[in-house]
């Protein structure tokens, strides 16, 4: 692969990174991305840092840094936008790089469905639908960790903040000229709010699919059975499948074993499972069984009725149509999760973000209290 740009920075010392931050403090914006590895460990671990700044391009090898306080405060600082496509992987990685949030952050796979681009557009078809040149993914997988790292990884890392250099002003404008552009800001801010404030782990359980087949007591064993799971898989830096799988931890609240015999028999569940953690697993049981309905969680949410089923696909139809009416691509302007929570309480409370209310609110609920 040709390297179309060879002045590319490559830092991997303090003082090339204090002298890098204090050239991108004067910079209008920031284009950061991530390369990382996370195949057997509960956090992310930081492999490249990209950071595009003013034309330019720079590789920060984190493995020999050891003083990030210049590059935190500007990620910190609220008068430097920072700019990133598809965040969600990359905001953990500078959680646990940083134990802070790029802020304000703009990601151009939200700003590019609000534009009428399409949804979950990756980065490559982001690319060629903005600037007509094909970007190879070939590095993908890499092992972001070995050293010394190819040519062609430098290439492929360093032509990720290249680009959105690029794009970030040609959706700015776009999204401007439709009015957009506060939209953009918005469910950004919204993003970044819910990665410094995530679920705490007593409610990772929530995320268990068909939850509400499970009674009162089953969803409460599985609720402690999960929020064990999240402390132990995040205390040894382990993926939480590796502990229990979600398909156990529901069957194993389900059948109620009483031996170690009984869980071994439980599909998902590994004899090595039941040999670490098969006390533990039967303990929680037992908790759960002996505790009063008080400490039981609030019911799970059960499916929708034919009737709230009907009424959710009228909502929907109209919800594509003021997508379409907008040139917002439909999957990202209202989820089926929120407009069932409007289903189910008659409000907007469930809907995070005031232009969605403006554009939708009054049409949903005029459905709803028609339908009720």
């Amino acid at each position: 692969m040709t390297d179309p740009v060879e002045s590319r920075v490559y830092i991997d010392t303090d003082a090339g990174l204090a002298d890098a931050c204090r050239v991108w403090a004067e910079a209008p914006f920031l284009a950061i991305d991530t390369e990382f590895i996370r195949t057997d460990t509960f956090y992310p671990i930081a492999g490249l840092l990209q950071v595009g700044a003013n034309g330019e391009l720079y590789l920060i090898d984190p493995l020999p840094i050891s003083d990030w306080s210049l590059f935190t405060e500007l990620l910190r600082r609220n008068d430097l936008p920072k700019v990133i496509h598809s965040c969600s992987e990359d905001l953990e990685v500078f959680q646990v790089l940083f134990q802070c949030i790029p802020q304000p952050l703009l990601d151009t796979q939200v700003g590019a469905a609000l534009a009428g681009m399409g949804a979950s557009l990756s980065y490559q078809r982001l690319v060629m639908e903005c600037l007509g040149v094909h970007v190879e993914k070939g590095e993908t997988r890499s092992d972001w960790l070995l050293r010394p790292l190819s040519d062609s990884q430098c290439v492929y890392a360093a032509l990720d903040v290249l680009y959105l250099q690029r794009i970030y002003p040609m959706l700015c404008q776009r999204l401007e000229e439709k009015g957009a552009l506060e939209w953009w800001y918005e469910d950004c801010a919204l993003l970044t709010h819910q990665s410094e404030n995530p679920a705490p782990t007593s409610e990772y359980y929530l995320k268990v699919k068909s939850l509400w087949k499970l009674s009162r007591r089953q969803q409460y064993a599985l609720q402690m059975l999960c929020d064990w799971r999240e402390t132990e898989a995040r205390a040894r830096n382990i993926p939480r499948g590796r502990v229990l799988k979600d398909a156990a931890c529901f069957e194993i609240s389900r059948q109620q074993p009483n031996d170690a015999g009984q869980l071994n028999r439980i599909k998902d569940v590994s004899s090595g499972s039941v040999r670490r953690y098969g006390d533990t697993v039967l303990e929680i049981l037992s908790n759960a069984n002996e505790s009063d309905e008080a400490c039981f969680p609030p019911p799970a949410t059960r499916p929708l009725t034919p009737a709230q089923t009907q009424l959710y696909k009228k909502m929907k139809s109209v919800a594509e149509q003021v997508a379409n009416d907008h040139d917002i691509a439909a999957e990202v302007f209202i989820k089926k999760r929120d407009i069932e929570s409007i289903i189910r309480s008659g409000t907007m409370s469930g809907v995070s973000t005031s232009w969605r209310k403006l554009l939708i609110g009054n049409k949903l609920l005029a459905l709803v209290e028609g339908g009720s």
